[in-house]
């Protein structure tokens, strides 16, 4: 699967208000792009009508990669399918037990709650058996007991089970017979081992980890079934993949075998394409900003690479580990809603207008101002020219709409009331920024600030300079962006296993033997996937001071590990612990728990193309038009520009608006803009 013939890549990202396509022709490198409004009770029809709008000839495609919020927004909304948990007798409560500790904001909180559990109490059940830390049986698996529940599942009619038992990362024999047992007496519903899922150490992760794949896992199923069949009538033959959330592509067969790792599928492209991005900036690092119309994400990019983690989670207390992109995310859109709280406090999100109804300006029959309808209102989206025209906005409706549920009830004017709703949003999301960065040892006057999504041109200027960015880039296509990095990524496999050590006892020849395993399995799973190219293997680690809660993800060398490389790790680790937290111990016994290996199949990159040089902008002008900017407190005549007729070199000082049909760029007074030799828009704020 090198996917050399034919020669059409096709990226689908379904957002939670547009569904954006963008397709890159291998012949001359052109791409693309084309945006419609995204379809909540049928997400295969937005796709099909991303297609048809594209205008794609099906036996040119090499193949077709697709962002996904299937799987997130089933759990999140809890609309799953009957799922029951099978766990080692007396620990079937783990989900419910969860850990000990609660949110910060809801710390003082007489009315919090925790969440409820993914898989409630009365689909839980325990089944005699019990492996040790070593993997030693020390109670054989009760095989009667076993068919008896899975009797009692099939009566309940339950499509999907999870197994979890304890320390089956170490020994997974017993998790693996019970699924056989599930197959010969159900073989219409699904199975998730956490032996699979997640073979590592720490049982209420593991369990949680395993339970949302196992719920979701009929989901994924269904809708990725209905995709392909609905893409086969149209005459496509090529491989469907799946973004995902670690960043690379999967087929379609195994996103349906393990599908956890759909979540967050769709904004890791956007993270992928701008890790990708060809700039003349000499600093590779970057502060990754996407703002859709649901919610904002951040991702730090250091030296050209995006930040990983191992563990995030879908709610508070509720946990999945696998390797994924690290973004932080807020519910802080186009479509956020503005309200005013019990207090008398205006606030923005998270609640959105998602794409039905959308923002009052759609007239598609929302009726709560949002963050967009206030930037109409500010004059920096042209209603006449929203999707570059084919969609237009009602100035009035937003308006009203402002003055009603926000101006009148605080006393202020519709300006006042437009110009919060923006400054609100944008403080929320500053300090989500400054989470990812700042909270995590980052100094943002070290980074470039890059803003994609169809609203992050509009606020990133702001953003940036409030955080101390130097500068801000745009890249070209901002608003279908995360679709567009899709079309760069390579296919990728992760695999992990628990090994246990101090790493001054640990025997470097089992470590190295272990790494070759799971080498050896990850190359496998990628022959697997039909992929014929080279592969690169890259090494992690888990690893902590001895008597620490958790770990830090440590890169480990690919080579054969000696005396030599021992120092280096505990060195790597060392270093990466100062960075974290400020400090490190050097003197103090370190030890791993878990070994990683990510398999990475390289697909053919494509060559950027040049911008053409331009030396005036009169060109590019399509006129004036009032917008107001909170530093001079009033509307200014502003320039705007079309970005399709600006060429390379050229610069704008601003106040300046540059328009393309996915997004807005906002060039506030006192800054400049130039357009490097690769199409980005590159702000300098300094």
């Amino acid at each position: 699967m090198r996917f050399e013939m034919p020669s059409l890549r096709i990226a689908v990202d379904i957002g939670g208000t547009f569904t954006d396509v963008a397709t890159l022709d291998e012949r001359d490198n052109s791409i693309r792009v084309c945006k419609v409004p995204t379809t909540p009770k049928n997400f295969v029809q937005g796709f099909l009508d991303g297609l048809n709008r594209a205008g794609l000839a099906p036996n040119e495609a090499s193949y077709v990669i697709h962002g996904t919020t299937v799987a997130t927004n089933a759990v999140i909304q809890r609309s799953l399918p009957s799922t029951a948990l099978l766990a080692t007798e007396g620990f079937r409560d783990v989900l419910e037990i969860m850990r000990g500790n609660r949110p910060a904001w809801g710390l003082y909180d007489i009315r919090w709650k925790k969440p409820a559990p993914i898989i409630p109490r009365h689909m839980r059940f325990g089944i005699a058996e019990r492996v040790d830390y070593r993997g030693r049986v020390i109670k054989p698996l009760d095989e009667n007991q076993a068919r008896s529940i899975i009797s009692g599942l099939k009566q309940l009619g339950v499509r999907s089970v999870a197994i979890c038992f304890l320390f089956s990362n170490m020994n997974p024999s017993h998790e693996r017979r019970v699924a056989d047992l599930i197959s010969e007496a159900m073989p219409e519903a699904t199975v998730s081992l956490s032996s699979e899922v997640n073979p590592e150490v720490r049982e209420y992760e593991r369990t949680s980890t395993t339970a949302i794949d196992a719920s979701v896992k009929p989901v994924v199923a269904d809708y990725l079934g209905r995709l392909e069949g609905a893409l086969a009538k149209l005459g496509f033959r090529c491989p469907l993949m799946i973004m995902r959330s670690g960043g690379g592509m999967m087929s379609s067969r195994l996103a349906r075998r393990i599908p956890i790792h759909t979540i967050e599928s769709g904004p890791a492209g956007g993270v992928i394409g701008a890790a990708s991005l060809v700039t003349k900036q000499a600093s590779r690092n970057l502060l990754a900003i996407d703002m859709g119309g649901t919610t904002f994400k951040v991702s730090v990019i250091e030296e050209g690479k995006p930040r990983l983690k191992n563990e995030s989670e879908i709610e508070w207390g509720v946990p999945y580990r696998i390797p994924m992109i690290d973004l932080s995310e807020i519910g802080a859109g186009g479509g956020s809603i503005a309200w005013i709280d019990r207090g008398g406090v205006l606030r923005v999100g998270p609640q959105s207008a998602g794409a039905d109804p959308g923002p009052v300006c759609y007239g598609l029959g929302g009726t709560k101002p949002t963050f967009t309808d206030a930037s109409l209102v500010l004059g920096r989206i042209d209603p006449e020219y929203f999707l570059g025209g084919e969609m237009k906005l009602n100035y009035e409706a937003s308006k009203e709409a402002i003055e009603r549920d926000i101006a009148k009830p605080l006393d202020m004017d519709v300006l006042e009331a437009a110009s919060g709703i923006v400054r609100i949003a944008e403080a929320n999301m500053a300090a989500s920024m400054r989470v990812s960065s700042v909270e995590r040892g980052y100094d943002p006057r070290d980074f470039v600030t890059v803003a994609y999504g169809g609203a992050g041109p509009l606020v990133a200027t702001s953003l940036a300079q409030e955080l101390g960015s130097p500068s801000v880039l745009i890249p070209p296509h901002p608003g279908i962006f995360s679709a567009i990095g899709m079309l760069y990524s390579d296919l990728r496999l992760d695999v992990s296993r628990t090994f246990i050590g101090r790493i001054d006892s640990i025997k470097m020849e089992d470590m190295s033997a272990a790494y070759r395993d799971l080498e050896s399995k990850a190359t496998s799973m990628m022959s697997g996937e039909g992929f014929k190219g080279d592969v690169a293997i890259l090494r992690s680690a888990d690893i902590r001071y001895v008597g620490q809660n958790y770990e830090v993800g440590t890169p480990v060398p690919s080579v054969e590990l000696n005396e030599a490389r021992r120092k280096d790790i505990a060195s790597n680790f060392n270093m990466e612990h100062t960075r974290l937290y400020g400090h490190s111990k050097p003197d103090e016994p370190i030890e791993v728990l878990t070994l990683r290996v990510a398999a990475v199949g390289s697909m053919l990159r494509p060559t950027v193309r040049h911008l053409e040089p331009s030396r005036t902008s009169q060109k590019a002008l399509r006129g004036h038009r009032p917008i107001y900017y909170e530093e001079s407190k009033d509307y200014l005549k502003t320039p705007i520009f079309e970005r399709t007729v600006l060429g390379a070199g050229l610069s704008l000082e601003g106040p300046a608006v540059i328009e393309e049909m996915d997004s807005t760029t906002i060039i506030r007074p006192g800054q400049t803009a130039e357009v490097d030799d690769f199409g980005n828009i590159v702000i300098s704020l300094r």
